[in-house]
């Protein structure tokens, strides 16, 4: 049986962490393209919470600023599950965790019922020293839960010797666009990766009301995806040296756009990305999770496991359907001088960030340097 984490979840429990992990995540991240869901990096923090005790407990508490009852945490994430798990699962999202524990370690087996009963997931024991037997059985898991799209989460050469627990959280979408390009409407263009450097890239294009503004700095818009509240938002910097300002308008945003008629040029694109995120977490206050001095007696019959990897990995492909699989054929393009004066213009030629949301809640963060870079 799969134990998918997450189905189109509609809101955050808090979202003061996914908003901390990002901020201190990105100062770390060099030009190149990514994308996360810190969403589910929460979601699998939170189930080690429950499992954990003592001084481990306390910083988990309060690094993911959830309430100290741990049944409370268990109620609001068993019942937001129970709610979205009825919806119609049109446009897809797929936040996957499962904790993987050496097999020489007992898992506490009312921990894994609480586990699959509100968060929809499981602890796992398998051989960790066995590394190429572990790291097919982890990252076949990834590929099950996500559609055959996240692959090779996990290699043997990512295992380390005395391994004893590591969380796995991958995530990924599938939707349509609302307003779709057409296929003939894709031609090579210029895209400006830098002042040095540019390239031809797969442009999509089309015309059709949506939300936008521009400003001095930046052009937001928001592209809807079919059958959902979910949308794509799209910064675009005015000049390449506003990537980070770019970021930071996109980390909290919550301005509200105006819908107008707008001639949007934006690039096909796909992003694989994996990360490990222990120095970041540490950097949370999250520190004994990841010593021998941890404390997860809640979840394991023995004391002194400590998870020594965090492991993250997003997938995300946009096409002219929208965020799914698929291939295009270039062919011929409007511009954007065969439209009225009044039609504004959206023109994703340089790098730009993005993120996926719902109606309360932010899914996934990225950002595209080089669209021609599947990472």
């Amino acid at each position: 049986m799969k134990y998918l984490c997450l189905v189109l979840l509609a809101t955050s429990v808090v979202g003061q962490f996914t908003e901390h992990l990002f901020r201190n995540w990105v100062q770390d991240q060099k030009s190149t393209n990514f994308i996360v869901s810190t969403l589910c990096v929460e979601v699998g923090m939170s189930m080690l919470l429950m499992g954990a005790e003592g001084n481990t407990k306390d910083e988990l508490r309060r690094a993911l600023v959830l309430p100290e009852n741990k049944n409370e945490v268990a109620k609001i994430y068993d019942k937001l599950l129970t709610n979205l798990e009825k919806r119609k699962k049109v446009a897809m999202l797929h936040i996957a965790n499962r904790l993987f524990v050496n097999d020489s370690y007992g898992i506490n087996r009312n921990f894994n019922k609480l586990l699959k009963k509100s968060f929809r997931a499981e602890v796992e024991a398998i051989d960790l020293t066995d590394r190429s037997k572990a790291a097919w059985t982890i990252s076949d898991w990834v590929l099950d839960q996500t559609l055959d799209s996240v692959k090779g989460t996990i290699t043997p050469g990512d295992l380390r010797s005395g391994e004893s627990a590591i969380l796995v959280n991958a995530a990924f979408i599938k939707g349509y666009w609302k307003t779709r390009f057409e296929k003939r409407s894709t031609k090579l263009t210029t895209f400006h990766v830098s002042a040095a450097q540019k390239g031809l890239v797969h442009m999509m294009s089309c015309v059709g009301r949506f939300k936008m503004r521009t400003s001095d700095h930046d052009k937001i818009i928001e592209l809807p995806f079919a059958y959902s509240n979910l949308s794509m938002i799209v910064v675009l910097p005015k000049s390449n040296g506003c990537l980070r300002r770019a970021e930071k308008t996109i980390e909290r945003f919550s301005e509200t756009l105006s819908e107008v008629q707008v001639h949007l040029q934006l690039p096909k694109f796909k992003i694989e990305f994996r990360t490990e995120l222990v120095d970041t977490l540490k950097k949370m206050g999250i520190i004994d999770l990841f010593t021998n001095s941890s404390d997860l007696s809640g979840l394991l019959t023995e004391t002194g496991t400590r998870v020594s990897q965090v492991v993250h990995k997003g997938f995300i492909e946009i096409n002219e359907e929208g965020a799914s699989a698929g291939a295009a054929l270039a062919g011929t393009a409007q511009g954007l001088s065969d439209y009225p004066g009044s039609v504004y213009s959206f023109r994703a030629d340089r790098p730009f960030v993005f993120l996926i949301r719902g109606k309360n809640t932010v899914y996934f963060r990225g950002r595209v340097v080089d669209p021609r870079s599947t990472s």
